[in-house]
């Protein structure tokens, strides 16, 4: 089968596209071709379908002073007409089997599934995020959670300024959804796969096409974390980020072997902040940070003022460097404050053997077991955490305990074979 796979990135640009990878190559190693259907970036991957891809949308322009230029930005996130007219030649020129949506919102819009079922195509759609029914996309409303649009009452996301606190952003944001609602374009795809039990129920309870909706959780290729537990990654002291020294240096306080850790992006629905408001409470356990973000420096701003000297910002790393610093921590730590829809950064530490303290919050808990793959708390209680860590941390039978056993339950979840049985379930001529 030739299975078109849409993403609005061709290049590593986090969970998304980590799926992403996995299912393409799952479909290639299966004998079928790959065509991609995605925006064009300098950082993509090379594709020979690369010609058919739309151009870059640069939000930026919104900020400027340039109002026509704005206005082309918001018609082309809304509706693009482009990626319509783009994705006819490539039918025009390739034959297509199935389509496999995943992230378009915002860059290719919904606007091509129309095209594609007109071409008698299957459409399956990957959830992501929940753009659909919230059009701020992860539920969070000036850092608190918010279903205020339940029931397609998207002017709420204007009233309450959620995109960005911003009344235009909000405005573009509503406005894609009432035209995404009314045009229908959402009744074209024939599955729609949720990653977790969580967004499953999540997208069933606000009437999102319920007899599409396909809980199946994502397969994962373990390859390159076998790599990393056997030692062959790249040096897990580099830093990469150099824009400003760490609170700390290698070896200055800590054994580097004896360290907690996070992975993720540096923003406040990660739960950072609350992270380190716990770290207040444990001086003696060294936590390392990997990413970066829009809160990056006002983070460690709050390490520096509380003199968080157990705290090492370790800016981004790539893929085998946080593969092997996860794999020399003692644990992860995801204390995320949204509704998590999956976190590979989990499924990779606990394929890597590491127990995690997660909070209790989107579809962490269906890995997270606790007590057994790791310790919950509830989300933004920094005290809670302060605890859950200590405890943890110095118990190293729990965490070795722990680990085997993570290790076996996000193997049988989190599965390849799994997947692809699910996807040929509902399209069995893969």
């Amino acid at each position: 089968m030739n299975i078109l796979v849409a993403n609005w990135t061709w290049y590593a640009s986090g969970g998304d596209w980590t799926y992403v990878e996995n299912v393409t190559s799952m479909y290639r190693t299966q004998g079928h071709t790959v065509i991609p259907f995605s925006m064009h970036d300098e950082r993509n991957f090379p594709s020979p379908y690369s010609a058919y891809f739309v151009k870059n949308i640069d939000y930026k322009k919104l900020n400027k002073k340039n109002i026509l230029e704005g206005l082309r930005v918001i018609q082309k996130s809304i509706s693009s007409t482009e990626a319509k007219e783009n994705l006819e030649r490539l039918l025009d020129h390739v034959h297509i089997d199935l389509a496999h949506i995943n992230v378009i919102h915002h860059y290719i819009t919904p606007i091509i599934l129309k095209t594609l079922k007109e071409r008698g195509i299957k459409i399956i759609w990957t959830l992501h995020e929940y753009t659909p029914i919230c059009p701020e996309s992860t539920f969070i409303s000036h850092g608190k959670i918010c279903e205020k649009c339940f029931g397609g009452k998207f002017y709420h996301c204007i009233t309450n300024t959620c995109k960005k606190g911003s009344v235009a952003a909000s405005t573009v944001a509503a406005t894609e959804n009432y035209v995404n609602k009314y045009l229908n374009y959402y009744q074209y795809v024939d599955h729609y796969l949720c990653p977790s039990v969580f967004l499953y129920e999540k997208f069933k309870s606000f009437n999102f096409f319920p007899e599409k909706l396909v809980q199946l959780y994502h397969g994962y290729n373990y390859e390159e974390i076998e790599l990393a537990k056997a030692g062959t990654s790249a040096n897990t002291n580099q830093i990469t980020s150099t824009d400003q020294p760490p609170i700390t240096t290698k070896n200055q306080l800590f054994n580097d072997e004896t360290y907690i850790v996070f992975v993720g992006r540096l923003e406040k629905i990660k739960g950072v902040h609350t992270l380190l408001e716990a770290m207040k409470s444990n001086p003696g356990i060294h936590l390392k940070l990997i990413g970066t973000g829009t809160q990056e420096q006002e983070l460690k701003d709050y390490a520096a003022a509380h003199q968080l000297s157990n705290v090492t910002f370790m800016g981004k790393q790539n893929r085998m460097e946080t593969l092997g610093i996860i794999n020399n921590a003692q644990f992860l730590v995801c204390p995320s404050e949204w509704y998590e829809v999956l976190g590979f950064t989990v499924v990779e530490a606990m394929a890597l053997g590491k127990p995690v303290i997660g909070s209790a919050i989107g579809a962490i808990p269906e890995m997270v077991i606790s007590q057994q793959t790791g310790l919950l708390f509830s989300p933004g209680n920094a005290g809670e955490l302060a605890e859950k860590i200590q405890l943890l941390f110095n118990d190293p039978e729990a965490i070795q305990a722990m680990g085997e056993t993570a290790s076996r339950h996000i193997r049988q979840l989190i599965n390849s074979e799994r997947h692809f049985s699910g996807l040929q379930a509902l399209i069995p001529a893969l």
